[in-house]
């Protein structure tokens, strides 16, 4: 079962932002407040599923969206779950 949209966080993360009249670059500028340094591209990456973000990442995430942090729990990425369906086809 190959994923074709984003799994996890990524779709309430980027759901969050825009509610918040966010763009990709003012919620990477809130993180860096929180000290966790991310680009526009890692941010778009992480929300799209095809990036894995760390905990440290995602705790950051949360606090300049300001909600919980097991809000934005990270599911597997799209790389996984097409990895998963590929071996269990096998």
């Amino acid at each position: 079962m190959a994923a074709t949209e984003p799994l996890g966080p990524m779709i309430r993360v980027r759901d969050l932002r825009l509610a918040r009249g966010l763009t990709l670059q003012q919620l990477a500028d809130r993180m860096a407040e929180q000290g966790v340094s991310i680009t526009e591209s890692g941010l778009s990456n992480i929300e799209k599923g095809h990036k894995r973000a760390s905990d440290r990442v995602l705790l950051a995430m949360a606090r300049a969206l300001g909600v919980e942090p097991l809000n934005v729990w990270h599911g597997p990425t799209r790389a996984e779950i097409a990895r998963r369906a590929k071996a269990s086809a096998a």
